[in-house]
């Protein structure tokens, strides 16, 4: 396969702004940075809509603003608005076939009491607002067809509601992952998927069973829909298959992936995706499930006919997503995972080679799947180190933004430098990343130094602008990120380096970024810090149990009893297929849990933070870890934040972490 670059010569984004008074990035300024999502692209290229979120002080919550923008005039509308639990909620939005109204999922007015998930309408003329579906429970998904009259969605079925019972029923468990995250105890309600027909408003059921359903795609024509789910005992495995069931006649789904293909990964599961004629589909192979998000997912086409299938990005040995058609069918779309960067790929049927689409300096997050021309005109949203998330407009070689949500308040705040590092680890393997510093670095001065841990494992840091990492910067530290062996970005054997292994190489590649950061020259010994959430918290607990340097460290949502999480997290067939079970691999369990079984190792000041209600990883592993710190009589604190999951929902809690952040190395590696 061959690799072409559009871009011969780098390429100016149209941003101009002026230069003001500028002040350091503070915690409250949570409360003014914005975010900015592209949600859909009309059909006839005319315009697009996008969703902007700010966090609400009074209300602790985030307030979300639904606008259209008229790409031929640049008028912008704001078309819905949900403040602080008022006005109608939306999410999943997305335009009709001939553009002129927009479809969303809502669970209504607050007001109204009506608190079921539905498919909605907007008329763009008439701004009338529609609820469609009247289903008996939530809808978490859906597709509607090119001319209208069908939405297939996936929906799960109204339960007792057990909070509003004065004594609730017991809990009767009997499935193999009995836990998620967000959801808590599973029980056996499943999402199902079920067509309606928008002018008769006759719903069908289309699946049924002891298994979850995903992904609804209905074909160009409408006679059709694609979705996932999952064969044999569905709780066990992570093997998804794609089925097609016909719309227009009484037959049973049909599987389209051979048996002993396996088809779909965990990491980026991605809509089928029809050609423009019909005829294939687009999909993610995920190469051996037994791998789990080790594994590459790539890019490739079936043939429906033929069932012919062409793995279209594998000679990348990289991770590919969100694959979408050209509207020639000549083409397909997709975002590559390189080494700290995410691009946009275009892949030609006519000659057989992929070519970057946006440049390698701007980090990409998402593309619009309906504004495709011959001509590579395309519209994504993107962020760089010192810009955050904007949504622009590729065309003939120019890049323009189309969006400035955070315009006044970057322009008023000192942004630290960002640049590309690496450096060899212990066995001479180079480990690469990024260091940012304060607006007004001195060379010839010492600065206390931060390293953070990225979550996963399989996940990296890339050339993105993170609120966090200007925070510190701004605080006087010297922030150094990396992408430790089992981070993706750089190949299958590099991912999989740390399976069943976790924390006992990749901690030495955080020693070796030390190292490395020492050498500079202008970091100071007696003051340097460590820190992550999720795995990002679990391998800084491995690092202070090995490297007894740091003197501050920061564990968030971390584990490293790792036998405390068996039937306790959300993660049993995981644990088996990568550890095995404790009873036949007590050696491997102990060996990833180092940091709890040798916690009399740790001599680094640790604060620990987690959400009460985390099912990914549970508050038992902060407990833990802080108890036996606490029982050593090394400084600690255990921070519990009530009602929230992995991630951190409430604004005045995002606050909180950080500025305990900045207060733990403040104590402990002060200025």
């Amino acid at each position: 396969m061959k690799l072409n670059k559009i871009f011969l010569l780098p390429v100016l984004v149209i941003f101009s702004w002026a230069t003001y008074a500028q002040d350091s990035f503070k915690t409250d300024d949570i409360y003014d940075i914005k975010s900015v999502s592209l949600s859909d692209v009309s059909h006839d290229a005319s315009s697009l809509i996008y969703i902007t979120s700010k966090a609400d002080k009074k209300e602790d919550n985030f307030n979300s603003t639904l606008y259209f923008l008229n790409l031929k005039n640049g008028k912008k509308e704001v078309l819905l608005q949900s403040k602080g639990g008022r006005g109608l909620n939306f999410s999943s939005v997305k335009f009709s076939g001939d553009s002129k109204s927009i479809y969303f999922l809502s669970s209504g007015y607050k007001a109204s009491g009506k608190n079921n998930t539905q498919v909605w309408s907007l008329n763009l003329s008439n701004r009338i607002k529609r609820r469609l579906t009247n289903f008996d429970g939530n809808i978490s998904d859906f597709d509607i067809s090119e001319d209208g009259s069908t939405i297939a969605f996936i929906g799960s079925k109204k339960s007792e509601d057990q909070d509003k019972i004065k004594t609730p029923s017991p809990l009767v468990i009997d499935r193999y992952q009995f836990k998620r995250d967000y959801d808590g105890f599973l029980g056996n309600k499943r999402d199902h998927l079920y067509v309606f027909d928008t002018k008769s408003r006759i719903e069908e059921q289309i699946t049924s069973g002891q298994r979850d359903h995903s992904y609804p795609s209905i074909s160009p024509n409408g006679e059709s829909v694609a979705y996932m789910t999952k064969e044999g005992d569905f709780d066990r495995h992570n093997n998804w298959d794609i089925f097609i069931k016909k719309l227009t006649r009484d037959t049973n789904p049909i599987k389209i992936i051979p048996n002993n293909d396996e088809d779909f990964s965990i990491t980026y599961p991605s809509r089928p995706e029809w050609s423009p004629d019909g005829k294939k589909i687009a999909y993610l192979h995920g190469g051996d499930h037994s791998m789990l998000w080790y594994a590459l997912q790539e890019v490739s086409i079936i043939d429906l006919e033929t069932g012919d299938i062409d793995f279209i990005t594998k000679e990348f040995d990289r991770n590919t997503s969100l694959p979408q058609w050209s509207k020639d069918g000549q083409n397909i779309y997709f975002i590559l995972e390189d080494d700290m960067k995410s691009q946009l790929m275009k892949y030609s049927f006519l000659n057989n080679s992929s070519e970057e689409v946006t440049p390698e300096n701007m980090h990409l997050s998402g593309y619009s799947r309906s504004y495709f021309a011959i001509n590579n005109e395309v519209i994504f949203q993107s962020s760089t180190s010192n810009i955050p998330s904007e949504i622009y407009h590729l065309k003939e070689n120019q890049i323009n933004a189309l969006t400035s949500v955070n315009k006044e308040f970057i322009k008023n705040k000192l942004i630290g430098s960002t640049e590309l590092i690496s450096f060899q680890s212990f066995d001479g393997l180079t480990i690469n990343g990024m260091m940012i510093k304060p607006h007004d670095f001195d060379p010839n001065k010492k600065y206390p130094l931060v390293i953070r841990i990225h979550g996963g494992p399989v996940s990296q840091y890339g050339r993105y602008f993170d609120f966090d990492w200007q925070l510190f910067a701004s605080s006087g530290y010297i922030v150094m990120v990396t992408n430790p062996r089992g981070s993706s970005g750089r190949g299958f054997e590099f991912q999989k380096s740390i399976f069943a292994n976790w924390g006992i190489e990749d901690s030495k590649d955080i020693s070796a970024a030390l190292d490395f950061a020492l050498d500079l020259g202008y970091i100071d010994e007696n003051k340097l810090g460590v820190g992550g959430w999720s795995y990002g918290g679990m391998l800084t607990n491995y690092v202070i149990a090995k490297d007894n340097r740091f003197h501050a460290a920061t564990s968030g949502a971390g584990i490293s009893n790792i036998l405390s999480g068996f039937g306790h997290d959300h993660y049993i067939r995981e644990y088996v297929l990568e550890l095995g079970t404790p009873w036949d691999n007590l050696d491997t369990w102990l060996n990833v849990s180092h940091p709890f079984f040798n916690a009399d190792e740790i001599v680094t000041p640790t604060l620990f933070l987690v959400g009460e209600k985390d099912w990914n990883v549970p508050l038992i592993g902060s407990e833990q870890m802080y108890q036996a710190l606490k029982h050593l009589e090394i400084p600690t604190q255990l921070i519990i934040y009530p009602n929230e999951h992995h991630g951190l929902s409430k604004p005045s809690y995002i606050k909180d972490r950080l500025d305990r952040y900045l207060e733990w190395y403040g104590e402990y590696l002060a200025r």
